[in-house]
């Protein structure tokens, strides 16, 4: 399953803080995209947010 993305919904969104600020609707996507991938496994969208945001960091550094 692919997720599309309008840029307006990243630029209206307003941000959550989940360890960096992103925006909630980001957030959100990477939820249900997790609870497709694998409904049986709870904290998986957890793991897929700390990924992503280990992955921003390196980035910046």
């Amino acid at each position: 399953m692919k997720l599309k993305f309008d840029a307006h919904e990243f630029v209206t969104s307003p941000m959550k803080h989940v360890t960096m600020l992103l925006p909630a609707v980001l957030v959100e996507h990477i939820d249900r995209a997790a609870q497709v991938d694998d409904p049986s496994a709870p904290n998986r969208s957890s793991w897929c947010r700390r990924a992503l945001i280990a992955a921003l960091r390196r980035e910046a550094a």
